[in-house]
C-alpha cells in the first residue's frame, strides 16, 4: 500500500484543495508505516521557518472519525510544535491518504 502524508493550512474540513503533500509512505499497512508517517509530520514541521527552533512530534494516525465532513483522507493525524516561549502547544491536520500500489 500507498499512504500519502497532507498537511492542512488550517482545519483538515476546510481548504482541501490547498492541503500540501509532505511525504509518500511505502507498507503493506498503516501500522508498518506509522513510526515513519509520525518522523515525517515531525520532520516537516520542523523545517518550517515558523517553527524554527520549536521542538515538534506528532500523534500516530487514526481512521478519519465519522464526523468529518472531508472524505479525501482515509487516516487523519495531528502534528504538534512545542514553542519555546508560549503558553500554548501548536496543533497541525495532516491527512493521509491510503492507496494500493
Amino acid at each position: 500500500m500507498k499512504y500519502l502524508l497532507y498537511r492542512s493550512p488550517g482545519s483538515i474540513e476546510k481548504d482541501v484543495t490547498k492541503h500540501e503533500l509532505v511525504a509518500v509512505e511505502f507498507g503493506t499497512d498503516i501500522y508498518e508505516v506509522t513510526e515513519a508517517l509520525v518522523e515525517a509530520a515531525a520532520q516537516d514541521l520542523s523545517g518550517m521557518p515558523e517553527y524554527e527552533g520549536c521542538q515538534t512530534a506528532a500523534y500516530a494516525p487514526e481512521l478519519l472519525k465519522p464526523f468529518r465532513k472531508v472524505k479525501r483522507y482515509d487516516y487523519e493525524m495531528t502534528g504538534i510544535v512545542y514553542p519555546a516561549h508560549g503558553d500554548e502547544n501548536i496543533l497541525i491536520d495532516y491527512g493521509i491518504v491510503e492507496k494500493a500500489e
